[in-house]
């Protein structure tokens, strides 16, 4: 679920085809995800950095509470927290109750001083962090701001008990979840989500390689092969319309709040994949947009 990766240093000038052919072989080498993020080549996000933790967290939230303010002591969800786990620490300052941080896997790195760092920069900001400067690690810090991290994806979603999350959000994540479990991602997401919870979530639609939509070259066997969604460049491909699709059924009202567009098509419809080229044009122009989420039955009173 993750999944926001990013290429380090010289990664952004390599060519789409040579990343697909150096991840498959690194993938493959005996080595976890930990070493080639202490080697700069892989990152899942940069909320490890307090300021940013703070002003994404800030943002996402902003989103929310101009639609809908959120009650007192509100329940939080962050999808994908990736390399950190210190936007739960931002969330309880700004006033959560219990946070949920549910991921794909243990990709955190975060100590007790990214909290104390977390904490004076809250302060200066005017947020309180409800925490002793005297704690002595991360455990202690979790369990004191009732924090919960997850590490199993849409299978520690069904450990959230039903209708209990006011708030939801993610940050070019939704894109990661793969294709085929994400019916049952979106069906467990409005099961956990509360009569009137509120979600904010930002997806990109590129490929992850070059910022185009080579990834879209490949044909579903391919794509979805062990060999290559194990690689760390899996981008489940849904295109805008599809994804949003599958929110309304699952009860979701979905409003588009920006959206990003190429102004033409960043791949030749000779180069896409037999599944892809009866689509429409729209469905190949969006390269990125932030959605707004609710539950139907809120909509429609």
């Amino acid at each position: 679920m993750a999944g926001k990766g990013e290429e380090m240093g010289l990664m952004k000038f390599v060519p789409w085809w040579m990343k697909v052919l150096a991840k498959l072989f690194l993938s493959k080498l005996p080595f976890s995800y930990r070493f080639w993020q202490k080697l700069g080549l892989f990152r899942h996000g940069q909320m490890d950095d307090p300021e940013r933790a703070v002003s994404t967290f800030e943002r996402y939230f902003a989103k929310a509470v101009e639609c809908r303010k959120l009650r007192d002591g509100f329940s939080c969800l962050e999808l994908g927290p990736g390399d950190s786990i210190l936007s739960g620490a931002v969330a309880s300052a700004f006033g959560a109750k219990s946070v949920w941080l549910v991921d794909a896997g243990h990709f955190a790195n975060t100590s007790i001083n990214d909290f104390r760092e977390v904490a004076q920069k809250l302060k200066r900001n005017g947020k309180e962090l409800p925490i002793s400067s005297h704690t002595i690690d991360v455990a202690e810090t979790l369990r004191a701001l009732n924090i919960k991290y997850l590490t199993e994806g849409t299978e520690s979603l069904k450990e959230i008990p039903e209708g209990v999350v006011d708030f939801f959000w993610s940050q070019v994540v939704l894109e990661h979840v793969s294709r085929a479990e994400f019916p049952e991602f979106t069906r467990q997401l409005r099961r956990v989500v509360s009569p009137d919870g509120i979600g904010v979530h930002s997806i990109d639609f590129r490929d992850h390689l070059s910022g185009g939509l080579n990834n879209l070259r490949f044909t579903d066997k391919v794509w979805e092969s062990s060999f290559f969604s194990d690689a760390g460049f899996y981008t489940n491909r849904l295109r805008p319309s599809e994804m949003i699709e599958l929110f309304r059924q699952a009860g979701f009202s979905v409003k588009v709040l920006s959206e990003t567009k190429w102004e033409r098509m960043p791949i030749k419809r000779a180069n896409l994949a037999s599944e892809f080229k009866a689509m429409p044009d729209e469905d190949f122009m969006v390269a990125e947009i932030e959605i707004l989420l609710r539950p139907t039955e809120i909509v429609e009173r």
